[in-house]
């Protein structure tokens, strides 16, 4: 793709993010491996690193460490994305999800991308099938329910996966533009 070194680095729990990382770093020639075990000597070797992990609970998992990593390195570009259930035209949900995640300045500065995925029960930690179960049931005990709480019902109902190599394509772009701008193309 480019003469840049890229770094994608991800934490992936139930493979969904761990795939798109691996799309990504095929699509672009770049370095792929996990957050765990990562150091910032390792990441001073690239020009760029991008982070990739999975939505829980509202937080980008991993997001924490993966930016104290690249402040102590010496990349010089911090790219991130998120996977989740959520599908990718519920954008007040994920701007809501950047806001928690990122100060103002760091949503300005970092480039950010959203990949819809799904939900793998069967890889889920039990901790967190636990917490889902507890979602189903209480969703189908209540009595009168939102259009937003049916839709979650029946997207939570078991596992399923949405996601899509095409969701890549913003994220390509912006490590196409960030060469271009780098290395005087505009």
């Amino acid at each position: 793709m480019t003469d840049q070194k890229i770094l994608i680095l991800y934490k992936s729990v139930t493979g969904f993010t761990k795939e798109y990382a691996e799309k990504l770093a095929n699509k672009t020639g770049a370095a792929c491996i996990p957050l765990k075990g990562a150091t910032a000597e390792a990441l001073s070797g690239f020009d760029t690193v991008v982070f990739g992990g999975r939505l829980h609970a509202g937080t980008l998992d991993g997001l924490k460490r993966a930016k104290a990593l690249f402040g102590q390195s010496r990349a010089n570009r911090f790219l991130v994305f998120a996977t989740g259930a959520c599908p990718n035209e519920a954008t007040a949900t994920i701007e809501e999800i950047w806001h928690n995640n990122f100060s103002p300045a760091e949503l300005s500065e970092i480039p950010h991308f959203y990949m819809q995925a799904g939900l793998r029960y069967e890889n889920m930690p039990p901790i967190d099938r636990l917490i889902m179960k507890g979602l189903r049931s209480f969703l189908a005990k209540k009595k009168k329910k939102t259009e937003s709480e049916r839709q979650m019902e029946a997207m939570i109902a078991g596992s399923f996966d949405i996601s899509s190599e095409k969701y890549l394509a913003p994220l390509l772009d912006a490590l196409d533009s960030s060469v271009a701008v780098s290395s005087g193309i505009c």
